[in-house]
């Protein structure tokens, strides 16, 4: 089991994608989304900064570190995602 003692969190719009797609041009790329919840993005800042040769991502991907939910949003209800407050 990994051990980390310096965590860091935040809160982050998750979008969720409601079908499949690659390659999709910029002005296409809502049509793609079904709606939306909350992400909580947590580092390990100690892994990040102080191990692993400083190796960014080794700090954001462990198992238990992005926790999504417990609701989705579709996006006809959020007109605007942009003017959305999340804590």
């Amino acid at each position: 089991m990994l051990k980390y003692q310096e965590l860091d969190y935040e809160v982050e719009l998750a979008f969720v994608i409601g079908k499949q797609g690659k390659d999709i041009p910029l002005e296409k790329a809502m049509e793609y989304v079904f709606g939306y919840t909350v992400g909580h993005d947590v580092s390990a800042r100690d892994w990040q900064l102080k191990k692993n040769g400083g190796q960014w991502l080794a700090g954001k991907a462990m198992d238990d570190f992005c926790p999504i939910g417990p609701h989705v949003v579709t996006k006809c209800e959020i007109p605007d995602p942009h003017k959305l407050s999340i804590r």
